[in-house]
């Protein structure tokens, strides 16, 4: 990957090969908090009509490389255009910059399901590609085949090592790592192979008729500690569909993860009530279970990138 070539006399442990990176963005404090570059703080400011002020720090007019943190969670249009304002402020100063997003919004309407619908992650992705990025990062985005349609270098990072170390420090009794549905088995054989245990994921069987019995493919749950992860919890509806199943399995104590905790509406409530006994996730999207940080896995690309 290109990058620039300038030189700084200077030297600290933030700069590599030459480069200096610095960091900026608005939504996702908590990450940034947690990252070793210097930060270019930015004025924002909402006027009364809803329109936004945005302007850099004037340290900004010596940077050559940054990286922009923004995760793009509810109030998903709004983060959006805070995104939109400072990239396009950072390509009129001719500044490469690499972005992470670690929740990409609209990634699940990765394609027309019905006539003459609006496929709102191909939009992003285009008004993105406009800003020439020199590289993009984002966190178990929900369809990885999006990021082809970035023309920056790009690559889709997983938190799957930093869960699995996360539950390492858990008291799990026998543990097993069970996706709510075969589509998110890679998930939790990934976690697995880091707890070395065994892992498996939901399965419906017709038993007879029209009764269709939900229980795990192959594994015995009764009186093991179970971890049900997955990408992300929305309404929270599958986590507690498969918490219920796993309780009746007789299941000593479900834990419900994921990278991205939505959270919408009565999610919090809906988990409790099926019997979950801990919610867990990253800090893609802050919020009080956010017990894991995304931070060391942009560290570490960055350190290979630069």
């Amino acid at each position: 990957m290109k990058h620039s070539n300038k030189k700084f006399k200077r030297r600290d442990p933030h700069i590599e090969d030459g480069v200096k990176m610095y960091m900026t963005g608005i939504s996702s404090n908590s990450i940034m908090e947690k990252l070793p570059y210097d930060r270019i703080e930015v004025e924002y400011r909402e006027f009364p009509d809803g329109e936004m002020y945005i302007r850099f720090d004037e340290k900004i007019k010596k940077v050559e490389d940054i990286l922009i943190v923004q995760s793009l969670y509810y109030p998903q249009d709004k983060h959006l255009m805070q995104l939109f304002f400072m990239l396009d402020a950072c390509k009129e100063l001719d500044i490469n910059v690499h972005l992470f997003v670690p929740y990409l919004a609209y990634a699940r309407q990765d394609k027309r399901f019905r006539e003459y619908e609006c496929v709102s992650s191909g939009t992003v992705l285009k008004i993105l590609n406009s800003f020439d990025l020199k590289s993009f990062y984002t966190v178990d985005v929900h369809e990885e085949k999006l990021l082809k349609h970035i023309k920056a270098e790009s690559k889709n990072l997983t938190a799957t090592s930093i869960i699995g170390k996360y539950l390492k420090k858990e008291d799990l009794k026998d543990p097993v790592i069970i996706s709510p549905d075969k589509g998110a088995v890679d998930i939790a054989k990934r976690v697995a192979e880091i707890l070395d245990c065994e892992y498996d994921y939901l399965e419906k069987k017709r038993i007879s008729g029209d009764k269709v019995e939900t229980r795990p493919k192959n594994i015995d749950t009764k009186g093991r500690d179970v971890v049900i992860v997955d990408d992300m919890i929305s309404t929270g509806g599958t986590m507690a569909n498969a918490c219920s199943i796993l309780k009746k399995e007789g299941t000593r104590k479900v834990l419900a993860g994921a990278t991205h905790l939505l959270m919408v509406g009565d999610a919090e409530e809906k988990l409790k009530r099926a019997g979950i006994d801990k919610i867990f996730g990253t800090d893609s999207i802050p919020h009080k279970y956010s017990h894991i940080s995304v931070a060391p896995l942009i560290e570490g690309e960055l350190k290979i990138l630069l």
